[in-house]
C-alpha cells in the first residue's frame, strides 16, 4: 500500500517535534523509520536540530512535515483503540495514505519500544549485557536511535556504560569485525547530547573513542566538551583531531573562543 516515495512526516517527541523518513526494507519486507531532526515548535523563533543530511539540506521540508502533522485533524484527535467510532478516518479528508504511513509507524514504535523495555531489564540484571555477543550492542540500540529515544537512551548509558567502560578499556579488548560497540556508544552519546545531558554523551564518545577513533566521533568529543564546559576534555579532543586530520571551520572557531 505504501509506496517508496512518502513525504517525510512529524509526531510529538519529548523535546519538540520530531520529524522522520520512511525508509523501505526490502530484505525484511518491512519499512524502518529514522528520526531525522526535532523542532522545537511550529511559527516564528522556533530551532530545528537537524541530525542526518535530509533535515540539514531542508530544514524547510521539516517545517512542512510539522505543519502537515498540526494542520491535519485525522492525525491530532484524541481517540481509543477500543472504540471504531472514534478512529481517524483515512476517507475523511486529506491524503488517505497519511493514516495508514501513521498506522504503519505506529506498530513499528510498538515493536521497538518492547525492545527497548527488555534491553533496560536486561541491564538492570547485567550491566554487560551489550557486550554479550558480537553485533549486540548496535542491534539493541539502533531501534532506540531511529525512534529518538532520548531518556530510555540515557537511562542505558547510565546502567551500562560503569561496566562497558571496564570492559573496552581492559588490555586485549577489541571490538567485533563490524564495529558494533564502537557505533552504539556513537548513537548513545548522541541521543544523550539531544537529551541536554552532555557530560554523558562525552562519556560515550570517548569510550567509543576507545573502540575505534574516527574523525567523526572526535568530533562529538569536541562537541559534547563544549556544550558540558569542560576546557580540559574540549582542549585534548582538538589536539587529538588537529593530530589526525584537518580542522573544520566550525572546530576552529570553537578552538578560538576556548583561547579567549
Amino acid at each position: 500500500m505504501l509506496d517508496d516515495d512518502l513525504p517525510d512526516f512529524a509526531v510529538r517527541g519529548e523535546r519538540g517535534f520530531d520529524v522522520y523518513q520512511r525508509i523501505e526494507n526490502t530484505g525484511q519486507k518491512r519499512a524502518r523509520f529514522r528520526c531525522l531532526a526535532t523542532l522545537s515548535g511550529p511559527g516564528e523563533g522556533d530551532a530545528l536540530d537537524a541530525f542526518e543530511d535530509p533535515a540539514r539540506k531542508a530544514p524547510g521540508r521539516m517545517r512542512a512535515a510539522v505543519r502537515a502533522l498540526l494542520d491535519d485533524p485525522r492525525l491530532t484527535q484524541a481517540f481509543s483503540l477500543g472504540d471504531p467510532a472514534g478512529w481517524p478516518r483515512a476517507a475523511r479528508g486529506g491524503d488517505p495514505l497519511r493514516v495508514f504511513l501513521y498506522h504503519e509507524f505506529f506498530r513499528a514504535w510498538q515493536v521497538a519500544d518492547l525492545a527497548a523495555q527488555r534491553l533496560l531489564a536486561a541491564l538492570k540484571r547485567d550491566p554487560a549485557t551489550l557486550l554479550s555477543a558480537p553485533g549486540r550492542a548496535s542491534g539493541a540500540i539502533l531501534p532506540v536511535y531511529d525512534f529518538n529515544r532520548q531518556a530510555l537512551a540515557v537511562e542505558a548509558v547510565r546502567l551500562a556504560m560503569p561496566a562497558m567502560h571496564a570492559r573496552i578499556h581492559a588490555p586485549g579488548w577489541r571490538d567485533d569485525s563490524s564495529g558494533s560497540t564502537g557505533y552504539a556508544l556513537r548513537m548513545l552519546g548522541d541521543l544523550c547530547l539531544r537529551a541536554g545531558e552532555p557530560a554523558e554523551a562525552l562519556r560515550c564518545f570517548e569510550t567509543a573513542i576507545t573502540a575505534g577513533d574516527n574523525a567523526y566521533r572526535r568530533r562529538r568529543c569536541i562537541e559534547a566538551a563544549h556544550a558540558a564546559g569542560d576546557a580540559l576534555a574540549l582542549e585534548t579532543h582538538l589536539s587529538a583531531f588537529r593530530a589526525n586530520w584537518t580542522l573544520p571551520a566550525d572546530l576552529a572557531r570553537l578552538q578560538a573562543e576556548a583561547a579567549q
